[in-house]
């Protein structure tokens, strides 16, 4: 039998059950209309009843989109069979949301399923059934949770509980399709308890999920090695010690790793380091241990539940894997490290940032043990951190409230000693009023990175008293030092010399930049840097010469005007003719190259003399003046009938500048 549609009664029943589900969920008029435009079913909005007429067609019903009309408003229409039995009549407003019906069933944005009350489903657009792989006919009537991994029963057992209490859930799992792969699902599950059915909208998240998991892996992988990086490293710590876990860190720091990027090339260095870190994996990220690269040639262990006997023997396996040798470029590369190790301590509360510096500080001290060894983080090390932390807070605070004072030694000029010069010295008046030394506190201010703070502080108050004893006709040079800090700024450091001369009227060419081989070494800035404040007429000058390895190398390649070499030559010149030798060729050679000379840490007439016999024009010492404050110097200067005739010279590169416009 069939009705006035054409279709089977079975058909139609079964074509207005589907639907009429689906329609009952809107919050818009709709109906499922007949060719003619008669009502087949609608929902609660519409109020025309089953079998009379709701719209008239525009035009002839065809397959595809169309509008109609009840006379009053429109409507949009469309068939939901390939035959175009029953129409879909949705009203066509603006606001009513009437293209949710498209999103859903036939748009490819939106996956949409209808389950019944056995949860079997009932009905699905072609969005689902094409993402899953599978035809119409093999969905109908299937129960999708056989779809889910076999492994992930808890997802359904939460869901359908979520669904029984809340009549809503919107889980993510994941679903296998018809070729054995999976797709990962975001749905939108709501269950009408009146129809007795379940609606779901879904997402395809699989690539968005990947995206994810791959810029994670980015954000917590080194790059070069594949090991976890720090942030991985800090993350996991931090979550063990939310714990009751005593974890224990091994800093891993490798021995003259730069031996090997010098000689051998940084891929060298690169394949090294990928070479320790495949030892390393198998322990990379165990389920109670883990191990990161931090950086450089810096590796770093953390064992979950830690104790000093478990992680002394991972250290010694640790250091023995590396004394094995690598095979880099076709030749045997052999590798040592300084391991640093600590134990949280049950009692005490750290924060992951503490362990690592803690271990690192440990590290540090092995090193300096001969490397190559391990070094357990104890009491006495544990004063020098606090020492460290307590130092580090006060010379913040004395930032903040300018405590930070300068004195001033002369540099005199032979035979007579006037002042031609002085050095600005800094000193730190902390919050108990006592006056501290940089030897106490210079090491922390580098590490801590305060020194260009601390530097602009020490130049505006030398450069004031420099302009200030100038303008009083008392023109003589002020030396101020240079960390490598402030020097790999670069052309900013440039620009604070410059403008602190500017704004205390001081003549650039009265500055004396001094610098040191640790300062300059590995500052790929220094050049640039130095040849940029030189075109300005500011000197340079190579502090505690005689130190390092390279000097005399340096003297060539640096663009200086003055040496100043080191006390320690100075102090054996009475008595020990080899150092007298190496000074005076050290003065001849100099004096060759046009470079001035200052002999530091005079502090005898036997100094003085010994100097004085070998040609020595420029000291600095005890001898002649202690470090003083700006009034005493001031007095000092004041008190000369003429400053002295030797003096500084002027920068050469500024003289050439003059020459060669």
């Amino acid at each position: 039998m069939t009705n006035g549609t054409g279709m089977s009664d079975a058909c139609l029943d079964e074509q207005v059950a589907t639907w009429g589900m689906m329609l009952a969920t809107l919050p818009i008029p709709a109906a499922l209309v007949s060719p003619d435009g008669r009502v087949v079913d609608r929902n609660r909005w519409v109020d025309i009843g089953v079998g009379d007429c709701l719209i008239q067609m525009d035009a002839s019903p065809h397959p595809g989109f169309a509008f109609g009309s009840d006379g009053a408003s429109r409507w949009r229409v469309r068939p939901v069979d390939d035959d175009s039995r029953v129409w879909l009549a949705t009203a066509d407003r603006a606001d009513d949301g009437a293209h949710l019906i498209d999103r859903f069933f036939f748009s490819g944005e939106s996956l949409f399923v209808v389950y019944d009350q056995a949860g079997l489903v009932a009905q699905s657009n072609a969005a689902w059934e094409d993402l899953l792989g599978y035809g119409h006919d093999e969905v109908f009537g299937l129960d999708s949770w056989t779809l889910l991994p076999p492994d992930d029963l808890e997802t359904r057992s939460r869901v359908e509980a979520e669904l029984r209490k809340r009549g809503r859930s919107e889980p993510r799992f994941r679903m296998r399709t018809k070729d054995g792969s999976y797709k990962l699902i975001k749905w939108a599950l709501y269950y009408d308890t009146e129809l007795g059915r379940c609606f779901g909208v879904g997402r395809d998240v699989t690539e968005e999920e990947q995206l994810a998991n791959e810029l994670q892996r980015m954000a917590y992988t080194d790059d070069l090695t594949g090991l976890p990086n720090r942030t991985k490293f800090l993350e996991r710590l931090e979550a063990v010690l939310e714990t009751s876990a005593t974890p224990a860190v091994l800093f891993c720091d490798l021995d003259n790793f730069k031996v090997v990027n010098d000689s051998l090339g940084h891929n060298a260095g690169d394949l090294l380091l990928r070479g320790i870190a495949d030892r390393l994996a198998p322990h990379a990220d165990a389920s109670d241990s883990l191990f990161a690269r931090l950086g450089g040639d810096e590796f770093v262990g953390l064992l979950e539940q830690g104790t000093w006997p478990r992680a002394i023997s991972a250290a010694e396996e640790i250091l023995d894997l590396l004394r094995e040798p690598f095979l880099i470029k076709g030749q045997p590369i052999y590798a040592t490290a300084s391991i640093g190790i600590t134990v949280a301590d049950a009692r005490t509360v750290r924060s992951a940032e503490a362990l690592l510096g803690e271990a690192d500080t440990a590290a540090y001290e092995a090193k300096g043990l001969g490397r190559d060894r391990y070094k357990a983080f104890d009491d006495a090390l544990r004063e020098q951190v606090d020492r460290r932390f307590n130092v580090e807070a006060g010379l913040r605070r004395a930032l903040e409230d300018h405590r930070f004072e300068v004195d001033y030694q002369p540099i005199v000029a032979l035979p007579g000693a006037g002042v031609v010069g002085m050095e600005a010295l800094v000193r730190w008046r902390n919050e108990s009023n006592d006056l501290v030394l940089p030897g106490r506190f210079i090491d922390v201010a580098e590490a801590a990175g305060l020194m260009p703070a601390i530097g602009r502080q020490v130049m505006t108050q030398a450069f004031s008293v420099a302009a200030e004893l100038a303008q009083g006709g008392r023109s003589i040079a002020i030396s101020v030092n240079a960390s490598a800090a402030e020097l790999s700024t670069g052309a900013e450091y440039v620009k604070q010399v410059l403008d602190t001369a500017a704004d205390t009227d001081l003549d650039p060419t009265q500055i004396l930049v001094e610098i040191t081989e640790s300062a300059i070494v590995g500052v790929e800035a220094t050049l640039p840097t130095l040849h940029a404040l030189r075109s300005q007429g500011v000197r340079i000058g190579l502090d505690d010469f005689g130190t390092g390895f390279s000097s005399l190398s340096h003297l060539r390649s640096l663009p200086i005007d003055v040496v100043k070499v080191d006390q320690s030559f100075v102090a054996d010149l009475a008595h020990d003719h080899v150092t007298r030798a190496v000074t005076s060729s050290l003065l001849n050679l100099c004096h060759a190259l046009d470079l001035d000379v200052v002999l530091e840490g005079v502090e005898t007439t036997d100094d003085a003399a010994a100097v004085e016999q070998m040609g020595g024009r420029l000291a600095q010492g005890y001898l002649y003046h202690r470090p003083m404050s700006a009034l005493n110097l001031c007095r000092l200067v004041g008190r000369q009938d003429r400053i002295a005739p030797l003096s500084l010279r002027p920068s050469r590169e500024l003289e050439q500048t003059k020459t060669h416009p």
